[in-house]
Formats: structure tokens, C-alpha cells, sequence
């Protein structure tokens, strides 16, 4: 559920019951939401229990909380650790109102791991084989792929020099062909002409992704230079939903390790608002911190990353989609159907 073995971890499940009308047999729950804390900070801080029980309080959904599973994942064998944390988050979860109706404690996640159960000493035993699971299977089953540590998905978002390189020799000129172009287009009295224009010219590169087709260093300046027009980035947004979703991914991807700075972090965004809005969050997580390194406080970025600390629901933040549909809109722009 998570995407790749944690390491070094607490993870919360939530449990909760059918809302919305459903029916289910009595004393039925379901995964609802599941979060991951690292277990210390950068600067080997421990993990708060109460900050961890307070994200967990603000997680909303359509029925009651039923109950809530933690997990420890930690291979250095300090046992104290994990019983001193759970025993805290225990206590904030009950002050909530919520319930910790189980919690363990292992190494890792590798077939016959041994666990224990941190609210009763004499329970114990080995894991099954992870892969043999039915997480696993239904992963498989619908395309999704398990890697291996989270360290497969910061490789995958890590910056490429060369390209970075190449990219850079190629914005001054596209910044000041682009400044030539808006200034004429305000001359004109069309800068909205000169917005569909530009925003035509992204979606065309990601049509040229889907397509198979490799974007150059000047096509890809000349796309950071255009997601630096408000109204251009903000339809790229609808694409999220949409039929390319997975071509803009790519592309917001690629932006992301060829660029530096502010550009970077408006790709990092993009990259992972369309993570998160397709259920993705560990890799929304890390490309919504790419983008906070590169820009401290860029606006979408820190909605979207408090979003995902909250548990907010992708479904919740499908107003960005209807905002980039509206300004597609605006643009002249006929974006097609969403999904």
C-alpha cells in the first residue's frame, strides 16, 4: 500500500467503517487511509507522538473511524522505541476520541522478518512473504509497480547535470525570445493570444511524449519559460484528469531534473499534484519537497504538501483540475474530456 518496504518508519493505518449509504455486514472496516512518518528527523530527532496523532485526528472520511493499526519498522533493535512511541500516540489518539486497536513492531518487510505486538508482550511470530500478498497481487494486477526502497523514487526525480546543463545554455535565449513575443503581444493589445499560444506549445510537447518522442534541451527551456506565464500553468493542472495524464507526467518529471530554482519548483509541483491527484502519494510527497527546496514557500507546493500531511483525499483536490479547466477556457483552449 505504501509502495516500497519502509524503513526506519511508523505506519498508520486507519480503519473505517462504510459511509455514504453502503451497506456492509456489522463490524466491517476498511483500509481507509494509510500514512508514513519517518521515525526521526534529519537532525535524529525522535518522532512526536502527539504531531503524529494530530495529522492522524484531521484525516477525514465519509464513515466513523473504526480503529487504527500502527506499525514500527525499525532493524536497529531498540524495542524501548517503538513501546515509548506507541504508547504515547495511544494516549494523544484517545484524547481524540480514536482508538489504536493494534500496533507492532519488526525489522522489515522480508519474508520471515519476526514481529511482535507491542500492546500485548506474548504475542509474536514471522512474516509471511511479502510478495505472496494480496496487496501485492492486486498491485500487479492493476499496473502499479512496487519498488524497491523509497531511495527508487528519489533516484527517479534526482537531478541529471548534463541535461540541467544543457537546458540552462538554452534558457537565457528562450527568456529573452519569449519576453520579445509578450511585449509584441501587448503592444498588439493580445496577450491572451499569446497565452494560448504558448500553453498550445506545451501540449503539443506532451502529445510528442505520448507519442514516444524525446524532448531536446531548447524544447524543454522553451516549456519552463512558458509555465512561467500564470494562466499557461495553471491549465496544465486540468491535465491531471484528463487523457494525457500520463504523457504530462512524464514531462513534468523530466522538467524536474533538468531544471534549477523557481523553474524546478513549478515543475516539481505539477509533477506532484498529478502524483497525488492519481492516488500516488509517497511519490507526491517527494516531488512536492523537491519543489520546497528549490523555491521555500512556493504557494502551490505548501498547499499541496500540507494537503498530503493532513491525509487530504485526492478526490478533495479536484478543484485545481476545474480551475485548469476554467482557464483552458478563458484561453480559447478545448482541453477534451476529463476522466
Amino acid at each position: 500500500m505504501v509502495g516500497f518496504p519502509p524503513e526506519r518508519s511508523l505506519v498508520i493505518v486507519v480503519l473505517r467503517a462504510p459511509g455514504g449509504g453502503l451497506r456492509a455486514p456489522r463490524g466491517t472496516a476498511g483500509v481507509d487511509a494509510l500514512v508514513r512518518f519517518d521515525l526521526e528527523t534529519e537532525r535524529g530527532a525522535a518522532l512526536p507522538a502527539d504531531a503524529v496523532a494530530a495529522c492522524v485526528a484531521d484525516i477525514r472520511g465519509p464513515g466513523p473511524v473504526e480503529q487504527i493499526i500502527a506499525v514500527v519498522v525499525d532493524e536497529r533493535g531498540h524495542p524501548e522505541r517503538g513501546t515509548a512511541l506507541v504508547a504515547g500516540l495511544a494516549e494523544h489518539l484517545g484524547a481524540a476520541g480514536l482508538t489504536l486497536g493494534a500496533a507492532y513492531a519488526l525489522p522489515g518487510f522480508t519474508a520471515g522478518a519476526p514481529w511482535r505486538d507491542l500492546l500485548d508482550p506474548a504475542a509474536a511470530g514471522t512474516l509471511p512473504d511479502p510478495a505472496d500478498s494480496p496487496v501485492a497481487f492486486g498491485h500487479v494486477l492493476s499496473g502499479q509497480q512496487l519498488r524497491g526502497s523509497r531511495g527508487e523514487l528519489t533516484a527517479m526525480v534526482a537531478a541529471a547535470p548534463e541535461l540541467a546543463a544543457a537546458v540552462e545554455g538554452e534558457l537565457a535565449v528562450v527568456a529573452a525570445a519569449t519576453r520579445a513575443d509578450y511585449a509584441d503581444a501587448v503592444r498588439r493589445g493580445a496577450p491572451v493570444e499569446y497565452s494560448r499560444r504558448t500553453a498550445e506549445f506545451v501540449l503539443w510537447q506532451i502529445s510528442a511524449v505520448e507519442s514516444g518522442a524525446e524532448p531536446q534541451p531548447r524544447e524543454l527551456a522553451r516549456v519552463a519559460v512558458a509555465l512561467r506565464d500564470r494562466p499557461v500553468r495553471d491549465v496544465m493542472f486540468a491535465l491531471a484528469a484528463g487523457p494525457h495524464a500520463g504523457a504530462a507526467e512524464r514531462l513534468w518529471l523530466l522538467l524536474t531534473r533538468a531544471l534549477t530554482g523557481a523553474d524546478r519548483a513549478e515543475a516539481a509541483a505539477l509533477l506532484g499534484y498529478s502524483a497525488y491527484l492519481r492516488g500516488d502519494g509517497p511519490f507526491a510527497g517527494i516531488a512536492l519537497d523537491i519543489a520546497l527546496d528549490a523555491l521555500p514557500g512556493h504557494p502551490m507546493a505548501v498547499l499541496l504538501e500540507t494537503s498530503l500531511r493532513s491525509g487530504m483525499r485526492p478526490a478533495q483536490l479536484r478543484r485545481l483540475v476545474v480551475c485548469g479547466y476554467e482557464s483552458a477556457t478563458d484561453l480559447g483552449l478545448d482541453l477534451g474530456p476529463r476522466r
